[in-house]
């Protein structure tokens, strides 16, 4: 089971947030900061010739004798897009650091498709292996779990590909959601950048395990890379760990500020995280969900 049913109970409470306005192609349940013609009424502004004269206030031309449009908060649906790294390299830890990461985007995607959100996911490696199609309603969520159940980690991962092609696949943008290691060979910038250039509001969640946040291993090791296969021998010592430890921050740090910088969420969290506790306190702190 991907979540239990305690846990569903929890994400319940829950709704997705965005920074900015996202034009719906459907009525939902979202308000806009934009204005719009729906049956809430929001504020007034000056008439201006070629205005649609049906939204003319009439009353308020009586006392001012000035024309007026009433103004109205339009409502839009928000699209939430899920992108989880099945590379090798999330074969890793236990449990994997995939399946946490499915975890984690399943009750991502729960919490969009309660509030009536559009919901859809992908894993990726060298390029978009399976997707869950756009979706929305509670009664979608089976379905998403069923689909996060599957992948298997394998291959290496080419992101900059990845987001190329989802973006160029997506009708609007709206809320992009990565879990992954970011551990990719050719960096992460070019994917990113090509999110934060077709306007996704971008969250990006590190999931590293444990064993990669807080390593215990001693002695002559061979180290094997999942991805290429290639090996390393080394001898683990304490000021080794001490440098390895000084790159793996700095690594963080780094992909942290590359995000600020470009408007972007940036959360870390271990395969150990409890998805509750990422997605209510964590996420919540950054304000993906309220």
């Amino acid at each position: 089971m991907l979540l239990s049913p305690g846990q569903l109970q929890t994400l319940d409470a829950l709704a997705l947030s965005a920074r900015k306005a996202f034009t719906g192609s459907s009525k939902g349940e979202k308000r806009s900061t934009k204005r719009g013609s729906s049956v809430e009424f929001a504020d007034f502004r000056s008439y201006n010739v070629g205005d649609d004269i049906r939204r003319i206030d009439w009353n308020a031309y009586a006392r001012f004798d000035k024309l007026y449009l009433k103004m109205f908060l339009e409502e839009e649906d928000l699209d939430l897009t899920l992108l989880v790294d099945a590379s090798a390299s999330m074969s890793f830890g236990t449990p994997t650091k995939l399946r946490s990461a499915c975890q984690v985007a399943g009750a991502l995607g729960y919490v969009g498709l309660t509030n009536f959100d559009r919901v859809s996911a992908a894993t990726f490696g060298e390029s978009v292996r399976s997707q869950f199609p756009p979706s929305r309603g509670k009664g979608a969520a089976g379905q998403l779990f069923n689909f996060l159940e599957r992948p298997e980690a394998s291959g290496k991962a080419d992101f900059a590909e990845v987001t190329r092609r989802v973006t160029l696949a997506a009708k609007r943008s709206g809320v992009c959601v990565v879990v992954s290691d970011f551990l990719f060979p050719e960096g992460y910038e070019r994917g990113l950048k090509t999110l934060a250039a077709r306007g996704f509001e971008t969250t990006v969640i590190q999931l590293l395990a444990r064993e990669e946040l807080e390593p215990t291993l001693t002695g002559d090791l061979k180290l094997v890379d999942a991805e290429d296969g290639s090996i390393k021998e080394i001898s683990v010592t304490a000021s080794l760990l001490k440098a390895y430890k000084a790159n793996l921050d700095s690594y963080t740090a780094s992909l942290r500020s590359f995000c600020l910088r470009y408007g972007m969420n940036y959360v870390l969290i271990g395969n150990d995280t409890p998805v509750e506790d990422t997605i209510g306190r964590m996420l919540r702190g950054v304000g993906v969900v309220k």
